[in-house]
């Protein structure tokens, strides 16, 4: 095998960039052949990535690993922030990944001892940027920052409204029980985050819902032995290959102290976790901070 690269594009939110460079990481630590660039698009969701990124910028990562910003996309304004600010995102960052890619494909056609691009992982919302892998003739994974129950609650979900004509706003604070195969037992269609079945978020999240399907696999920051059932439940030959990858986080003493930047309740969160008994909790994950 020559050398690869694989390019990560994470959603611009805490938890979400903090798993893809992790991730990233770990792929270069496997396989010395192995290079790795996370694409970091901009505008970013949340205020406190800045300091995580400067941290990225100022520190060492590992050899064969990059991180690199993307341009900001200037149509996105406080206006636009609203119900199709990750279309507005995605469409206006195609070029720039394009751009991206063909510096790549030059730099390898001029020098062939340089990596090859062999593929791309989109986050689980940045799917729409498929596109540009498809132009260029490059397999598309998706990382998912979340566990295969939700990947199986996407797929579940997307197939009561596109193959049984569910109306799925239907199910906004209902008491209604969801038999989801991703789950053990059922659960009251109240518990399911109520953006899901809100009208205009339902539409982009049945878009990406729908693409999940059209990956080469999919990676899932879980492991089997939390969650043996949902990823079992993924393999039947419906969904593409999953990939059970976690625990992915960001560890403690590794970059900055994003928890000083947290609210009251995070830190309510961390000292009800040290009142617990040893070995008493399974798996404990600051979602925003992608800290274990």
């Amino acid at each position: 095998m020559k050398k690869a690269e694989v390019v990560l594009i994470p959603l611009p939110a805490m938890g979400h960039i903090v798993a893809v460079v992790e991730i990233a990481k770990l792929l270069v630590q496997r396989d010395d052949r192995l290079y790795t660039t996370v694409l970091v698009m901009h505008p970013t969701l949340d205020p406190s990535t800045t300091k995580y990124k400067e941290s990225l910028a100022a520190s060492t990562l590992p050899d064969r690993m990059r991180v690199i910003n993307l341009p900001r996309v200037e149509s996105i304004t406080s206006a636009t922030k609203g119900r199709n600010w990750l279309t507005y995102l995605i469409e206006g960052q195609k070029p720039h990944v394009k751009e991206y890619v063909s510096r790549i494909r030059t730099q390898f056609e001029m020098n062939p001892d340089s990596p090859r691009l062999a593929g791309f992982v989109f986050d689980t919302f940045a799917t729409g940027l498929k596109d540009v892998s498809n132009e260029f003739g490059i397999p598309w994974y998706v990382f998912s920052a979340a566990g295969a129950a939700f990947i199986g609650s996407m797929l579940h979900l997307t197939a009561l409204h596109d193959e049984q004509g569910a109306d799925l706003t239907e199910f906004t604070n209902s008491e209604d029980e969801l038999e989801i195969p991703s789950l053990a037992n059922p659960i009251p269609a109240k518990l399911v985050p109520s953006t899901v079945f809100e009208k205009y978020s339902l539409t982009t999240f049945l878009v990406h819902a729908r693409l999940l399907t059209e990956a080469r696999g999919i990676l899932i920051n879980t492991f089997l032995e939390l969650e043996s059932y949902a990823v079992s439940s993924l393999s039947d030959g419906k969904s593409p290959p999953v990939y059970p990858v976690g625990p992915i986080v960001k560890h403690l003493g590794d970059g900055p102290d994003l928890l000083s930047d947290e609210s009251n309740n995070s830190r309510d969160i961390m000292e009800w976790l040290d009142d617990q008994p040893p070995s008493s909790v399974i798996f404990f994950m600051l979602w925003k901070l992608g800290k274990l």
